[in-house]
């Protein structure tokens, strides 16, 4: 398990107010990282986390809530297979589940899930704006040991939101 440093930004500017910029810098020698999140100041923190797939991002994030409070687990009463993950005071939403079509339709029209003409942008920029608005929201599931959008699952406005996977913003 590698080791953080969390480090705050106090410069100003147009793009990142003081304060609204996280500094994670990884103390490991064989993985040497720096990650810089902003977060937005609203009734919902929203942190975008952008990774390619397969490179540990969902550790991460089991890390990162665990972090700021209590363990990740996908939502109670929910889909076992659900990507989300919900701690005490964060949720995490994987941009996987805004996939448009399932893994057969990709596969009729040509079409990569890394591809983003194979993801809903509308419905998520929808979905996180209400959530930050304060308000619930049923979000889609994409089941990624059928290859299947599964039914959708309701999320509540935590007090932070994680956004993890190649298009997060």
């Amino acid at each position: 398990m590698a080791a953080f440093t969390v480090h705050t930004s106090t410069a100003t500017s147009l793009y990142s107010p003081a304060g609204t910029a996280i500094l994670l810098r990884s103390r490991s020698r064989a993985y040497p990282t720096t990650t810089t999140i902003r977060v937005s100041c609203s009734k919902t923190v929203v942190i975008g986390v952008a990774a390619d797939s397969g490179c540990g991002e969902s550790t991460f994030m089991r890390r990162l809530t665990s972090v700021l409070g209590g363990g990740a687990e996908p939502p109670r009463g929910g889909n076992p297979n659900s990507n989300t993950l919900v701690s005490d005071t964060a949720t995490v939403i994987c941009l996987d589940d805004y996939h448009s079509l399932d893994r057969a339709g990709r596969k009729a029209k040509g079409v990569k899930a890394l591809d983003p003409r194979a993801h809903d942008f509308d419905l998520m920029y929808e979905q996180v704006r209400a959530i930050k608005e304060g308000r619930a929201v049923e979000k889609p599931v994409y089941n990624h040991v059928t290859g299947r959008l599964d039914p959708p699952e309701l999320i509540t406005p935590p007090e932070i939101l994680v956004i993890k996977g190649l298009h997060p913003m």
